[in-house]
């Protein structure tokens, strides 16, 4: 483990964004946080998620999935019992309108017992309490969070 690393950490979407986006509005915040991290898991869902929107941003999609083959960040596919945790957690935040791919974030790090979350969606992630009733520690305050 390098000095100054940080314990496992789950990446949102929207983080992987500012991460790999340099114009982004948070793009050192979320790269020093992920960075730092011991391991960062990539959900699948949020992979296939940040493919559309870096359509537009290829060069930056390729050079995110050469990172991903070499290691520096794990994927975590879903088994079918996990999609249907997500679709519970869905449920039971209807409210919210978190959606397959928020509520898989949530059961990922149910499934982990990873708290420790890089995300930009501060409305739903906060909101969120995971199965043993505590939230997650969302390490980046975004200065403009998305809210949606």
């Amino acid at each position: 483990m390098a000095a100054g690393s940080a314990a496992a950490l789950i990446c949102d979407t929207g983080a992987l964004l500012d991460y790999l986006v340099a114009s982004a509005p948070d793009h050192r915040l979320f790269r020093g946080a992920i960075d730092r991290a011991r391991t960062r898991y990539v959900p699948a869902l949020v992979l296939a998620e940040l493919d559309y929107f870096l359509r537009n941003e290829r060069r930056a999609m390729e050079s995110f999935m050469r990172d991903l083959a070499r290691g520096a960040f794990t994927y975590a596919p879903p088994a079918l019992d996990d999609l249907s945790r997500a679709m519970d957690i869905d449920r039971r935040y209807s409210d919210l309108g978190l959606g397959l791919v928020d509520a898989s974030v949530v059961a990922l790090a149910e499934g982990l017992g990873i708290r420790r979350l890089a995300t930009r969606d501060v409305r739903h992630f906060a909101a969120v309490r995971l199965r043993d009733g505590r939230g997650f520690e969302l390490v980046v305050d975004p200065t403009d969070p998305d809210r949606s």
